[in-house]
């Protein structure tokens, strides 16, 4: 009996364990901050270097990213935020 209450107690640790290990993945990836090269981003119309501008244009990315999409698919902004990273003219390496 004791050996058998050890063991469920041991298992419920273990699905803490590996629910936190889960949720630390998760949002470990919520955080993608894209890679650039500064030297080839410039902007489509006059074609001056844009890199100067990378914090302002990444963060007005996720705010698009974040008003148009539910809260559930807030990990699913890695595309959103390459594609609009290129529109603004940067060079998205990964």
């Amino acid at each position: 009996m004791v050996l058998m209450q050890q063991w469920e107690a041991g298992l419920i640790s273990m699905k803490k364990i590996i629910s936190l290990l889960f949720i630390g993945l998760l949002l470990s990836n919520c955080s993608y901050t894209p890679l650039i090269n500064p030297e080839t981003s410039r902007d489509k119309f006059n074609g001056n270097n844009i890199a100067g501008n990378y914090w302002k244009d990444l963060h007005a990315c996720r705010y698009i990213f974040e008003q148009n999409h539910k809260m559930f698919l807030r990990g699913h902004d890695l595309q959103f935020i390459q594609k609009c990273m290129e529109s603004y003219g940067y060079t998205v390496l990964r």
